[in-house]
């Protein structure tokens, strides 16, 4: 048997207690509802719709995979007199290790924004959700249950965890606030955002008698371009968490290449890297995305630098994002037409 294993699933279980982190993505800024409720309907466009998919350390025992989903779309101008409406609704689901430990969220979420200026938009949001998170506990194998020469999954396995619930449900609330920049005739614009994440502390719960709170995850988000030439603009990105005892800051830089800038034909190559920090270092994420008309898809995979590559080798996780926008025909008022 090889002698680093043992030493390899330490690490991994002290890695998953040091770093326990809500679902989170590379490409944050291609997942606005995982982040901030206020950046519902903050996009070019009417409707918005985006899938997010991330497979993570498949060279470890534990390997994560998440898929996300959302839907949101700018109701009618004017429908109330404070501001513009936004609304749509966010899916995700993870799953995790051997005890295919897994969290699953339906939540609604919703925005108002305000006008402030020719340029600056500033925006509140709301959601609203329903969380599931469990485990199987039939997957899990002790050394309880080898009877010394084969594996009986018959036999007791003398855990406490055998007589926790399987799944704990709870209800969810996320707020948040964004501020939106754009300059006129131009594709430079700023995002700069502030995010409380479950607000409410949810109780979550696998022993009847043993309830913890979850703690609130605050972020920062910036993100924002500025338009060099008429066929290039450069890109940044910033996100700062903190969850409980937990931080995490990612940043990253990219150029975007417009092989046809004009508005009804955008398509545009995007190349950029993504950097995530704990305390030293964690991962370097190289980016690609292409944009054509109302379709964007980007593509990541995190190269792992941090103590943990003991185990993955380096190799952190896949990412894919794709993200389809729709814009409204505008309606035209019939015109008389005189015959003389």
């Amino acid at each position: 048997m090889n002698r680093k294993l043992p030493l390899v699933l330490i690490l991994v279980f002290f890695y998953m207690l040091s770093n326990a982190q809500d679902v989170h993505f590379t490409q944050f800024y291609n997942a606005p509802a995982n982040i901030n409720p206020a950046l519902t309907g903050v996009f070019v466009g009417d409707t918005r719709y985006a899938a997010n998919f991330r497979n993570q350390w498949r060279k470890v025992p534990v390997n994560y995979m998440t898929f996300a989903g959302t839907y949101d779309t700018k109701l009618k101008p004017n429908l109330i007199k404070f501001g513009a409406l936004a609304v749509g609704g966010h899916f995700h689901y993870d799953i995790a290790g051997d005890s295919r430990l897994y969290n699953t969220q339906l939540s609604g979420i919703a925005s108002l924004s305000k006008t402030l200026t020719a340029k600056d938009k500033l925006s509140a949001g709301l959601g609203l959700g329903v969380s599931v998170v469990g485990f199987d506990y039939g997957q899990l194998k002790f050394n309880s249950q080898f009877d010394g020469e084969v594996y009986t999954p018959d036999l007791a396995s003398g855990e406490e965890v055998a007589n926790a619930n399987r799944n704990s449900v709870y209800a969810d609330m996320n707020i948040g606030v964004n501020w939106n920049h754009r300059v006129k005739k131009s594709r430079s614009f700023f995002n700069l955002g502030l995010a409380a994440l479950h607000f409410n502390a949810p109780k979550v719960n696998f022993y009847t008698n043993e309830k913890e709170s979850l703690d609130t995850r605050l972020n920062l988000f910036i993100n924002g371009a500025v338009q060099l030439t008429r066929r290039f603009d450069v890109r940044g990105r910033t996100l700062i968490q903190s969850k409980g005892p937990e931080k995490e800051f990612i940043v990253g830089l990219a150029g975007r290449f417009y092989l046809d800038p004009h508005l009804s034909k955008e398509t545009a190559i995007e190349l950029g890297l993504n950097h995530r920090f704990f305390d030293l270092g964690d991962s370097w994420s190289p980016t690609l995305e292409f944009h054509h008309k109302a379709i964007t898809v980007g593509l990541s995979y995190d190269i792992n630098i941090s103590d943990f590559n003991v185990a993955t080798q380096n190799r952190g996780g896949f990412e894919l994002a794709i993200i389809y926008r729709t814009a409204r025909i505008p309606e035209l008022k019939p015109k008389d037409c005189k015959i003389f």
